[in-house]
């Protein structure tokens, strides 16, 4: 019997897709050119329209794989792709895990679900499955944001001891982006001693007005927070009667992302009772 040929040896099976290759050429040109470029240049480089070109690069920057430079006239690899290169087998773990609870969260809620981890003193935007009614923006993969003012961000950070919190805070003043905004690190100290009470953390209109959103931490096998998991939308999606049965959904699902990482998780508390009500 002869031998069988792998497909992917067998030139009849080769399927080229002409739309990814050409999102590989522009990463791998901007990666070699060392230095950021024009929708012109990339056109020309790639030998594309500049209509394609445009469309193609609109969608690796809503993807976080692009970004723009200071003068928004060109372009340069974004975060999300340097993160992409230096993630490790964990981070995709927590991707793959928690990917189908955003989706049911979403589902559900008919909100935008955004997972985040805490990179020095920011909480970054790793994964986000966008609800089609959500137009509050915000919800690109790569973003970085203020801890303090945000649900992402404190649900990161409830857990941070005194001397963590200090540490990762320094000596600079909390931005100050909604007269909502938390100012001080006692007034953040107080919110988070109430997320870990409630199990969730919530950002009511503190860094964007007109936006709300609800976290909850999820943990590893050693109980240290490794993520944090939202809901966000405007404040007509997100009405004060909704917020809490919302918390306790998104923190029901900390819960089972939590068991399903690893055990044992943090025991009593929020955990033993943050189940949504059906």
């Amino acid at each position: 019997m002869p031998a069988m040929q792998a497909p992917e040896d067998n030139p009849r099976d080769l399927q080229r897709v002409p739309s990814v290759e050409r999102a590989f050429d522009l990463l791998e040109l901007l990666f070699y050119s060392g230095k950021e470029l024009t929708l012109a240049e990339i056109s020309r480089r790639l030998r594309i329209p500049k209509s394609s070109t445009h469309y193609l690069v609109s969608t690796l920057i809503k993807r976080g794989y692009l970004q723009r430079g200071k003068d928004s006239r060109r372009f340069l690899l974004g975060n999300r792709m340097r993160e992409f290169a230096a993630a490790s087998s964990a981070q995709f773990h927590l991707l793959k895990t928690c990917h189908p609870y955003m989706v049911d969260l979403v589902r559900k809620q008919d909100l935008t679900s955004l997972l985040a981890v805490l990179i020095g003193p920011e909480a970054v935007t790793i994964a986000s499955v966008e609800s089609p009614h959500d137009a509050g923006g915000g919800a690109w993969i790569g973003r970085h944001i203020d801890v303090h003012c945000t649900a992402q961000g404190k649900a990161l950070i409830a857990y941070h001891s005194d001397y963590e919190l200090e540490k990762l805070l320094g000596k600079r003043r909390l931005a100050i982006y909604t007269p909502k905004t938390i100012r001080t690190v006692y007034a953040l100290k107080a919110a988070l001693r109430q997320i870990r009470i409630n199990g969730y953390a919530i950002n009511d209109e503190e860094h964007v007005l007109g936006v709300r959103a609800v976290a909850a931490p999820i943990f590893d096998y050693t109980g240290a927070v490794v993520a944090s998991i939202s809901l966000r939308g405007l404040v007509p999606r997100m009405p004060t009667w909704r917020m809490e049965h919302i918390g306790k959904e998104v923190a029901a699902t900390s819960h089972e992302i939590s068991r399903h990482l690893s055990d044992p998780i943090p025991k009593g508390g929020f955990l033993d009772q943050c189940r949504a009500p059906k």
